[in-house]
Formats: structure tokens, sequence, C-alpha cells
């Protein structure tokens, strides 16, 4: 099997991401901080440190480290608490459904308007545009640092700028980028940052988490924090108030299992991240009736569109002919598509990881060679 789907969720993990996950399942099944006995005192002590690693690696604070399920719980908690009624949004084409359906949601419930922006000839969304886009009610921008269709990664520094410049929320949907990107949340005047551990942070699936930094977030979650349990308000103390229930413990000692390996190793990862995509790009490109979509290597995705096929049937080949896995459709970002014109078929998406090898990628160029002449050779 050659697995190149690794944007949805990184297929092969770390041993000590293994062996974590399955130590939180075993000698550590408790539920911290909801009990004083030695045992429930390791998890917590446990869940703290992964915050300080994620805190330390991402320019914030311990406590304004929210674990959430996963990038669209994070995504949710960052729009849905943060909603300002009849505000107004600046986003962008390249934005997950995890954000547009927020909107579009929260457009029906709290009347805000939201401005879609598209990018230049790059890819690029410009800061002008963003400053152009700006109303007497504007008081957030979202962006999607690192496209999962294209691969494109946007300058989050430069866009910081013009939010703390303007007074206004910055949120960064880390999804895709963190663990490939260097990102400092301070240093960027990044508000909000979401991410999905089970992708460049090699969790288990089911862990994410929302990082704040200099603004407030209200819970939209409510129920059982292990603090203030006398009162029925929901607590605002971070990180308790936004954590209602029962935390992934599995899912955290994975996920800071996986940071200590991408610390330990993210030079190796991204060169070779980087040299196998771009060897992947080139030699794309060179295949007649395939287009790429995606020119930044160092992301490790990459999308096709082959003449006269279907994305579905292209990947569906790949599995059933070449055990090669790819994702094909549009990959729960529609308004790239739409940019693209590529609603109809799709694209099929190509993923990279560190755990891939250039024989794969030999391997998967010959055979979309194969399928691009066999369905275009009449």
């Amino acid at each position: 099997m050659i697995y190149l789907d690794n944007s949805s969720t990184t297929h092969k993990k770390p041993l000590k991401v293994k062996l974590n996950s399955l130590k939180g399942l075993s000698n550590l099944s408790v539920n911290p901080t909801r009990g004083g006995y030695k045992l429930a005192i390791k998890g917590s002590t446990e869940v703290f440190k992964c915050r300080e690693k994620l805190a330390s690696f991402l320019g914030t604070t311990p406590e304004n480290v929210i674990f959430t399920s996963g990038c669209t719980e994070a995504l949710n908690l960052a729009i849905q608490g943060t909603v300002k009624q009849k505000g107004h949004i600046i986003t962008t084409i390249y934005e997950h459904n995890s954000v547009l359906r927020v909107l579009n949601n929260l457009k029906k419930t709290h009347n805000i308007s939201y401005t879609i922006l598209k990018p230049n000839k790059n890819g690029i969304i410009n800061t002008k545009d963003i400053e152009n886009s700006i109303k007497s009610n504007t008081y957030m921008v979202i962006i999607n640092h690192t496209s999962n269709v294209t691969g494109t990664t946007q300058n989050v520094k430069n866009i910081g700028k013009v939010c703390k410049k303007h007074n206004l929320i910055f949120l960064v949907d880390g999804a895709q980028s963190v663990g490939h990107e260097s990102i400092n949340m301070t240093e960027y005047n990044i508000n909000l940052l979401t991410i999905a551990g089970h992708k460049g942070l090699y969790s288990p699936q089911g862990i994410g988490a929302l990082l704040i930094n200099s603004t407030t977030v209200k819970p939209i979650k409510f129920g059982g924090t292990g603090t203030y349990s006398n009162k029925i308000e929901q607590p605002t103390d971070y990180p308790e108030g936004l954590e209602s229930g029962t935390q992934n413990l599995p899912g955290i000692l994975g996920l800071s299992a996986g940071i200590e390996f991408v610390l330990k190793n993210q030079d190796k990862i991204n060169n070779k991240i980087y040299k196998l995509t771009k060897y992947l790009i080139t030699e794309l490109n060179k295949i007649k009736y395939v287009k790429t979509y995606g020119s930044n290597p160092h992301s490790g995705v990459v999308s096709i569109k082959i003449d006269n096929i279907d994305s579905s049937e292209v990947s569906t080949i790949l599995s059933e002919k070449y055990n090669i896995y790819t994702r094909s459709g549009l990959h729960c970002a529609p308004l790239v598509h739409n940019y693209f014109d590529t609603t109809k078929n799709g694209l099929t998406r190509i993923s990279l990881s560190y755990f891939n090898k250039l024989s794969e990628i030999k391997k998967l160029i010959t055979a979309i060679t194969n399928i691009a002449i066999e369905k275009n050779s009449f």
C-alpha cells in the first residue's frame, strides 16, 4: 500500500505516539482534573505537559491552550466564541467548510456579514485587499494558512500586521501548516490558532486544539469542568471553561509525543517533504493530459486533474489497480473549486508525509501516466 492522503490524516505514526496513546488506554485510563488520587493527578500532569509543549512551540501560554476533538471544533469555538451581532468578517476562497458553514449559520443567527477574498495570480491573498475590505463593523480576519487543496501557504506574518494595525481579531486555520511552517502567535500577531493533531503533528485522530493570544473567547459548550461545581453558570477561566466534558487523554498523550517527534526532526521532516513534493510536481507537469494545482513543495500537497476523467475515478483506479491511496472530490473546500472551475469533476489530491519514499512517488507517477494515456487514447 502507498498512502498519499496525509492531508486528511497521517496514516503512519511515530512509535512513541503509538506507545503514548496506548499508555493513555492502559495504565493512565483515568479522568484528569476530576480526581485527587495519584493516578488522576498523574494524568493531569501529563495533560499540562502537552499544553506547555504546544504553547512553547507556537508562542502562547499553557492556560491558553484549549484541547478540542479536532480542528473543526477548534474553528467553531474560535468563531462562535467571539461572534459579534451584526459584525463583519473578512475571509478567503481557501477556507474549509469548518469555517464557511459556521459563517453561513452565524449570518442567520447573528446577522453577521462576511467578505470572501480571492488570491492574486500566485495564489496569495493581498494585504491591500484585506485593508480595502475593512468596514466600520469588521472585527475579524480568518485565513487558511496552508490550503488543503493546493498547498498554497499565506504570509500570516504580514496579514497579522494589518490585523494589529486595525485592531482586528486574527484567526489562523493551521490544520495543514502546524508542524510544517514556523508559527509564533505573539510575533505574528495571531489571536486564535487552530490545529489538527492528526496531520502535521502525527497524533491519533480525535485531538486538536485552539490556542488563544490576547483576545477573549466565550464558551459554546457547557457542562462539567471539574471547577466551580457548586455553580450552575459555566466558568470562563481558561482552559477549563472551554473544555467541558471528559478529556481525550489517549489523544493528548499521543499529541504530546507527536510534538516531541516534530520538534526533534522538523528540519529533516520538512527537507524530505520538500524534495519529494518538488520532484512530484516536476514530473507531473511533464505528463500529457495532466494539470497540476499547487506549486508549493514545502506543503506536501498537490492536486491534479486528468483530461476526460472524473477525479473519483482517478482515485478509484489508483486504489484498485495500483494500491495507491489518494483523495478525490471537493475536499470540503468548495470555493477553491469554484475559483478553479473544478466543481463538476473535482480534483485528485496527493499529500505526502515524512514517511513516504521516493520509490512510492515514482510508482505514483507511472500510474498517473498510464491512466492519463489510457483515458485519452481515442
